[in-house]
């Protein structure tokens, strides 16, 4: 293992010392070759500072790059924005790539100019990129450049970073995560252009944001529309949101193929434990307003369809789950609503799931629903607790329940689980996300 050093002040020499270091990060990657090699980059380092010309740095083993203070004994330190690798005026790409495990820290990338020139990190297939404290600035101004972690062509990449900050040149411009991207702490500048829609991605796969500050998007989409790739799910726990935002755009085409979104204890606000999900068929949110009194602390499940659910193409909720030591016969069921309507909701339109274990000595559930029967006409729900038990409700409502169409009876301890589908095309139902018997 060996340390390689980068600063405009060294002479280009074997990069071996401050003396000697390299002027350019791309000369150290030459010489970092063996893995566990360390690449010390000066926070006030300004001989990439003026690339001319699209730049790749290509790591050749698995080693670090990370930013220090050389005046002060090589303590952790950000090139933040006084300087950076890349060009404050050149539209130019900068791409950092290979298919190692690689560990970046505390570096700026920018560019600037006008036409599509991208960011990008682990782009190579089989790479494993960790990046902390790093500022990725993309100030071109063209609409269709990116911040890109993977690529449609790197099957295999995962990338981690922790205290990421990104900034955009246009609103038009998106972080772009590809399978296995995880964002911990991370922040949208609020120096930069507020972006139309935040994330985007083009292949499938699983993207992760925690505790990051995303409150400078404002009532713009978190995720935006997906209208090519496989399926991408979206997480985010205890973020910080903007005033007014839009969870996921419209989707094209509006299916199960375009991508779902579940927020967890995120809010604009100093109000906690929310949870919401959507995809292209609808959405469920937390809901204070409404919601059945002696239910789940004062809050309801609200779902909002789209125009593109219906009964053969429903929106389906979360599972929910209650844990179960009993093995008497049981009926579960969820207690809903229908606000402003008096009409019963049709088994067709608004129905449930459960999956319980009836089967002693096994750990496979089996599915239970009331849901109606293929090519059936739809049958009235049954009536619920009543208005009574519920608050915030108009004065014109419907109480009802959607249960597991027969009676069961459990043959092992362990979780129930229970979800709501709805097959009615832009309508709103409240749930009481509790699984009663």
């Amino acid at each position: 293992m060996a340390t390689y050093y980068v600063s405009e002040a060294g002479t280009n020499g074997a990069g071996t010392s401050w003396a000697a270091a390299k002027t350019t990060l791309a000369g150290a990657i030459a010489l970092a070759t063996a893995s566990g090699d360390v690449i010390l980059v000066d926070k006030d380092h300004t001989g990439d500072n003026a690339l001319a010309s699209n730049t790749t740095w290509t790591v050749l083993n698995n080693i670090s790059i990370v930013c220090v203070d050389k005046d002060a004994s090589d303590v952790l330190a950000t090139m933040g924005t006084a300087t950076w690798l890349g060009s404050s005026t050149a539209s130019i790409s900068l791409i950092i790539t290979g298919a190692y495990r690689v560990r970046v820290h505390g570096l700026t990338l920018r560019n600037g100019g006008t036409t599509n020139q991208p960011i990008v990190f682990a782009d190579a297939d089989g790479s494993h990129f960790h990046l902390t404290s790093c500022y990725l600035w993309l100030g071109t101004t063209s609409t269709t450049a990116q911040i890109f972690f993977g690529s449609q062509t790197s099957v295999n990449h995962y990338c981690t970073a922790y205290d990421l900050t990104v900034r955009f040149g246009s609103v038009s411009q998106s972080l772009c995560l590809f399978t296995g991207s995880v964002i911990h702490r991370g922040v949208v500048s609020s120096a930069g252009s507020s972006p139309t829609s935040l994330l985007k991605a083009t292949r499938g796969g699983i993207v992760k944001l925690i505790d990051c500050d995303l409150s400078h998007c404002g009532a713009n989409n978190i995720v935006g529309t997906h209208s090519t790739g496989m399926p991408c799910y979206y997480e985010l726990y205890r973020c910080k949101l903007g005033t007014n935002y839009v969870v996921l755009d419209t989707q094209s085409p509006a299916n199960k193929g375009a991508a779902s979104v579940l927020l967890l204890d995120c809010s604009s606000g100093d109000t906690h434990g929310i949870m919401h999900y959507a995809d292209a068929l609808g959405s469920v949110l937390s809901d204070t307003g409404i919601y059945f009194t002696s239910g789940a602390a004062g809050q309801s499940w609200k779902i909002v369809t789209t125009s593109s659910c219906s009964a053969l193409t429903p929106f389906v909720t979360p599972w929910v789950s209650v844990y179960n030591t009993s093995i008497s016969s049981i009926t579960p069921y969820f207690e809903i609503l229908r606000d402003s309507s008096a009409t019963a909701y049709k088994d067709d339109e608004v129905s449930a799931e459960f999956a319980v274990k009836v089967t002693s000595g096994s750990v496979q559930g089996t599915l239970y629903s009331d849901t109606a029967t293929l090519l059936a006409a739809g049958a009235d729900q049954a009536a619920g607790a009543g208005l009574g038990s519920w608050t915030g409700e108009n004065a014109t409502a419907w109480s009802g329940k959607a249960d597991s169409g027969t009676s069961l009876t459990p043959a092992e301890n362990g979780e129930i689980i229970g979800r709501l589908v709805v097959g009615k095309a832009s309508s709103t139902v409240y749930v009481n996300p509790q699984i009663l018997w």
